[in-house]
């Protein structure tokens, strides 16, 4: 049998440089807490579980036309081409300048050219309180922001 070769240099270097950069890009994703790195992120939204006497939060987005009454309209790429995830995301940003939300009316309207156009729409956050891990009593709705249509 023949003895192992050993690698070059070279070899040994990339390998090396590899491994670094995979280290390094797992290091940025946990320490910033960001997923903007996928597979690499913190993926903490699978890290801890909910008090079972506690609340579940759900980001949602209301529809308003003229007639005034909202409407629930689910987030994903048939309705305003953008995923809950990616909105909640970037709660923060959104919440502080509510123009943010008026490509997801605009991409709606587009995407559902039968329906009259949107007047408003309304980022909110639906809390439902647990009691022994099951939905007790009526959700809350809270407005997170609105746009409103020029």
């Amino acid at each position: 049998m023949s003895s192992p070769s050993r690698l070059s240099a070279v070899s040994m270097t990339w390998r090396v440089l590899v491994v670094l950069a995979c280290v390094g890009v797992l290091a940025v994703g946990g320490l910033t807490r960001s997923n903007d790195l996928f597979p690499f992120g913190a993926l903490d939204q699978f890290s801890a579980g909910i008090d079972p006497d506690g609340e579940v939060v759900n980001t949602c987005l209301l529809g308003i036309r003229a007639d005034g009454e909202p409407f629930d309209i689910s987030f994903g790429q048939r309705s305003v081409g953008i995923e809950r995830a990616d909105v909640e995301n970037n709660l923060a940003a959104i919440e502080a300048d509510s123009q943010l939300l008026a490509p997801l009316a605009a991409e709606y309207d587009r995407r559902h050219p039968e329906e009259p156009p949107l007047d408003a729409l309304v980022l909110c956050q639906r809390v439902t309180q647990l009691q022994n891990g099951t939905a007790h009593g009526e959700d809350e709705l809270i407005e997170v922001t609105r746009w409103e249509a020029p």
